[in-house]
């Protein structure tokens, strides 16, 4: 019987995206800051995955003065509502190194001082207004905030990708990758090429890149197949860019090799892994 090997995609590969988050603890720092620790960029388009890339923003959201927050995050118009509500019900009460954070307290007191900026915050029953993640749904930039990380994350809608790029240029945070969420590859090869950005991952956050770092390092064009993620570097209008995504479309997809012969798991590779031309 065929087994399944190690590196097969896993349910924490899909549900514990970030793998390689820090299990310590660090001293967290309240003072105000006037810069941003970097920044990601999401886009979810209509046929991606909405209940992981609500699961994935949700979660930024909770600390947002991290290193590398979702900022901003691009949502297809036909999609919107739905996408924003299911947001919402992932929301929890924020750790008071966040609600108190002086960044935070500023940011939410100008916003519901204003009146005039649609924002959502947690449900009552979930978590106070004062203590909750804000994804603010229309009218505003970053550039709308005093300068530094914001602890907001702003939310745009669009229609085609070209809508994207033009998002992308008009926020301000320092966006250091993209994360899209779509049902095919083909829209990333569409925004790569229109936006200042050199990393992009689909369906997927946080993969190590070390497996194309020396190709991209030493500008040479090479795809990368290993434990279940596809490895891309290429140039693009003269900028190198790297682009991750799952290659595997399922959890543990059948084996092809001739039926009691399956060696896979001991040679540790995905069943028929080889026929991928592996370098």
């Amino acid at each position: 019987m065929c087994e399944r090997p190690k590196n097969a995609i896993t349910h924490d590969m899909v549900h514990h995206l970030r793998y390689d988050k820090p299990k310590f603890t660090v001293a967290h720092d309240m003072k105000p800051t006037k810069f941003w620790p970097g920044a990601r960029f999401m886009v979810v388009c209509e046929n991606g995955d909405l209940n992981t890339a609500a699961y994935c923003l949700a979660n930024f959201m909770q600390e947002p003065f991290q290193d590398y927050p979702m900022a901003t995050v691009a949502v297809q118009e036909s999609i919107r509502d739905d996408f924003i509500e299911r947001v919402r019900i992932r929301f929890k009460q924020l750790k008071p190194h966040v609600a108190l954070h002086p960044n935070f307290e500023r940011n939410y007191n100008l916003l519901k001082h204003d009146g005039n900026i649609k924002y959502v915050v947690a449900y009552d029953e979930d978590a106070p207004a004062c203590a909750s993640p804000v994804l603010v749904t229309e009218g505003v930039t970053h550039i709308y905030f005093p300068s530094g990380a914001t602890g907001m994350t702003t939310l745009h809608k669009f229609e085609t990708i070209p809508d994207v790029s033009l998002i992308f240029g008009k926020e301000t945070p320092p966006f250091d990758s993209i994360c899209i969420f779509d049902e095919g590859i083909i829209s990333v090869y569409d925004l790569a090429p229109r936006v200042k950005c050199v990393k992009f991952f689909v369906n997927c956050i946080d993969v190590s890149l070390v497996p194309i770092m020396e190709y991209y390092s030493s500008r040479t064009p090479r795809v990368v197949y290993k434990n279940g993620y596809h490895y891309e570097t290429l140039s693009m209008n003269d900028t190198w860019r790297i682009i991750v995504y799952p290659y595997l479309a399922s959890l543990a997809r059948p084996c092809c090799c001739p039926a009691g012969l399956c060696n896979c798991h001991f040679t540790n590779l995905i069943c028929c892994e080889e026929n991928l031309h592996l370098k």
